[in-house]
């Protein structure tokens, strides 16, 4: 956590142009089709096909910048060619850690660490569906005590962190509305454009210690 602390510093003048870039494209005119209509379902198609690819492209741009040191802002958009594996994971996955929460709460916990870098490697490795949940189950096996901590901060984060938007409504008709005090936009900003980073860039560098970690068995075993 340090590591990627101190990384995210060193570098942040390369990473927060990706972040706006980001909010800019992806979330902000979301927010905007949902505002204007009153209703998040008209939203959705933005989200889908805007949010989900950008998301996996701003975790290739992480994972390019670790490895290699400078920035390339065309990452940020190279989750389009992966375009139905990029949905369909992130959507799989969303489905899977909600089904183990409802059902009892470890399962879910447990399900989210085993297929936590599953969009990892949609991006990275090119991988499919199926193929992505299995090399995330495959690198974190032995491993998820370790990812535990991570997960935790990143869901205490997003628990007590209060938002400067929120849903009201039923599910057929859900509103959006804004809470724009200065100690909330001021703790949305830290979040967002801080501490998500440095958890994210947290799971970067463990998704890539772990891949490492993989091949180096495979080729020992080999």
């Amino acid at each position: 956590m340090k590591t990627s602390w101190d990384f995210c510093l060193d570098n942040y003048l390369c990473i927060l142009p990706a972040l706006l870039a980001f909010q800019i494209i992806a979330v902000m005119p979301s927010l905007l089709i949902w505002k204007y209509f009153d209703n998040r379902w008209y939203a959705m198609p933005w989200e889908i096909m805007i949010g989900a690819p950008m998301t996996v492209g701003i975790n290739l741009f992480l994972i390019n910048l670790n490895q290699k040191g400078q920035a390339d802002y065309g990452d940020l958009f190279r989750g389009f060619p992966v375009f139905p594996a990029a949905v369909s994971v992130s959507f799989a996955y969303g489905l899977i850690v909600t089904a183990g929460l409802v059902m009892l709460v470890i399962p879910g916990v447990i399900w989210g660490l085993k297929y936590i870098f599953a969009q990892y490697s949609v991006i990275y490795k090119r991988t499919g569906f199926k193929a992505s949940f299995a090399h995330s189950s495959l690198i974190t096996f032995g491993f998820k005590e370790r990812l535990l901590p991570v997960a935790l901060l990143w869901v205490m984060l997003e628990i007590l962190t209060p938002g400067i938007m929120k849903a009201e409504g039923s599910i057929a008709s859900m509103r959006l509305v804004f809470d724009l005090k200065p100690w909330v936009v001021t703790a949305f900003i830290l979040k967002t454009l801080i501490f998500l980073p440095w958890l994210n860039m947290v799971l970067v560098k463990a998704y890539l210690d772990l891949v490492k970690h993989n091949e180096r068995q495979v080729i020992s075993g080999a």
